[in-house]
């Protein structure tokens, strides 16, 4: 039996033995959250992939940026509309001193010890900044892992030695330091590569220890944030520069929103930071944003919140006004679904877990941003879009793409900078099923399209119907990305509205119509 409701609308089939047809109704008039960009991060590779020969990071680039096409309309790249620039730290001077084996894991730091900067370093990092502007990226945003080296109190880029009391590794006094520091990146690399940074992000998962000494990182008490967020604020005026300041990079949205957890004086940084009577209130400096950015680790199974933190997660930043950007994610040990994070997949089983999770921080969390994390990796590990494999010297590569990247590309390809989130509904249907259809909507008004994104996450093919409710479209483009060779953002034939389309199993598929 087809349910076939005579309405314009996009129709998704949810099946059985027998699929049958269920009529989605995308309501152009009902609009949610303005999406501000998708994007991955450089952190730690792109040091040492950016110093490859040209035809390997060129190929590297051209699928993490281009929008091109070739002859047959098959997209070259996934068209990332923003990309984190990773401000090191200096423990890659300090070689095996730094406590950091992993030598990709170490930074390079622009200042020296006496408060000197060397602008030649970060050479690898800076040609993919330039390679991103190039091929048409538009937003950057710089982000810390720690202080410099010589600026915490340890002398080390993460907190091995010191007290687990929450504080953040900077030596007495450091902010105004620090602050300096990065304002003055942001301005040299505007003036020098002609980058300009959008947003800076200075702390990263503040709740965690980070006695570790596998990585950077450092923890930060809120009072700690706002004091140096007024520092950097402060010195960017100076500076008379543009940029916004994002916070706090939270390792678990739990910490966004809830209050009286086990870490206290790091915990409910939505209402310490932007409650107007709170004493760490950030909210009215100029360069902060009415935006609060999270992680969505530890939260990703359907059975551990992946519906429900979400959605009080939006609850908490409607109390306060507050927009969502989701600024990192990758597999973790968690991820049981998928086997967790160890062992690099480039099928679409990690693909489909990850769209699963972008699909729930757009239409739920109300994200505006979608970041991942590493563009590229070296490790086996479910990390990267792009998987490398050094040469003995590690002056070159063997690369290789995978479903994950094409994946994000049927977001980040097709909902471009400025489009809206618009209601997707459907009787007797749930558009963000788990373990089926998840199916979202958005309308560019600049670029006059109309996007739909359905995630089939089930075994079997699902039916689908293509139509519009308030703007008229002739025809649709769908691009289909699945576990068949050739699959990448694959373009198919134009379907008409109410015109059938079988989405694959355990693929995703992007439909694009103007209107």
């Amino acid at each position: 039996m087809r349910n076939a409701l005579g309405i314009c609308c996009f129709g998704l089939g949810l099946c059985l033995s027998v699929p049958a047809q269920t009529t989605f109704t995308i309501d152009t008039f009902k609009r949610h959250q303005r999406i501000d960009n998708f994007g991955a991060s450089d952190c730690w590779t792109a040091q040492v992939f950016g110093l490859f020969p040209d035809a390997t990071r060129e190929r590297m680039a051209e699928w993490l940026f281009s929008l091109d096409t070739a002859t047959n309309g098959q997209p070259r790249g996934i068209g990332l509309s923003l990309w984190r620039f990773n401000v090191g730290t200096g423990s890659a001077e300090q070689g095996d001193a730094s406590g950091i084996a992993d030598r990709y894991r170490r930074t390079e730091c622009f200042q020296r010890p006496d408060g000197s900067y060397d602008w030649s370093k970060q050479a690898g990092q800076r040609w993919f900044l330039q390679a991103a502007k190039r091929l048409g990226v538009k937003r950057f945003l710089a982000f810390c892992n720690s202080a410099p080296v010589h600026l915490t109190a340890n002398g080390l880029a993460n907190n091995r030695g010191r007290p687990k009391d929450g504080t953040y590794n900077l030596k007495p006094g450091g902010q105004a330091a620090f602050a300096d520091f990065l304002s003055a990146v942001i301005a040299e690399l505007g003036r020098r590569d002609g980058i300009r940074f959008d947003a800076v992000s200075p702390f990263n998962e503040p709740e965690w220890d980070w006695d570790e000494q596998k990585q950077e990182g450092s923890p930060a008490l809120v009072s700690e944030i706002a004091q140096t967020v007024r520092a950097l604020d402060r010195k960017l005026t100076a500076r008379s520069l543009s940029t916004k300041i994002f916070v706090t990079e939270s390792g678990k949205i739990d910490y966004l929103f809830r209050s009286g957890t086990e870490l206290k004086g790091r915990d409910n940084q939505i209402e310490a930071l932007f409650g107007p009577t709170s004493p760490h209130a950030i909210g009215k400096l100029p360069h902060v944003p009415a935006v609060i950015a999270g992680h969505s680790y530890w939260t990703t199974s359907p059975d551990e919140g992946l519906f429900a933190k979400r959605r009080a997660l939006r609850e908490k930043l409607d109390e306060y006004g507050l927009g969502y950007w989701e600024t990192e994610v990758c597999i973790m040990g968690n991820d049981r679904e998928i086997g967790g994070g160890g062992g690099k997949d480039l099928t679409m089983k990690t693909a489909l877990y990850v769209a699963r999770i972008i699909h729930h921080d757009l239409c739920v969390a109300e994200a505006s941003a979608w970041q991942w994390w590493l563009a590229m990796t070296n490790s086996d590990y479910k990390d990267g879009l792009i998987y490398v494999t050094p040469n003995a010297d590690k002056t070159d590569g063997a690369i290789a793409d995978s479903k994950l990247l094409w994946t994000l590309g049927n977001f980040s390809r097709f909902i471009r900078p400025g489009a809206v989130r618009v209601e997707v509904r459907a009787a007797q249907a749930d558009i963000n099923d788990p373990t089926g259809l998840m199916v979202s909507a958005y309308v560019n008004e600049q670029e006059r399209t109309v996007t739909c994104v359905a995630i089939n996450y089930s075994d079997i093919i699902q039916p689908i119907r293509l139509a519009t409710a308030g703007v008229s479209v002739r025809s649709f483009v769908p691009y289909l990305t699945s576990d068949a060779s050739g699959d990448n953002l694959k373009p198919q034939p134009p379907v008409a509205p109410l015109t059938r389309y079988d989405v694959p199993a355990r693929a995703v598929v992007t439909w694009v119509g103007r209107y």
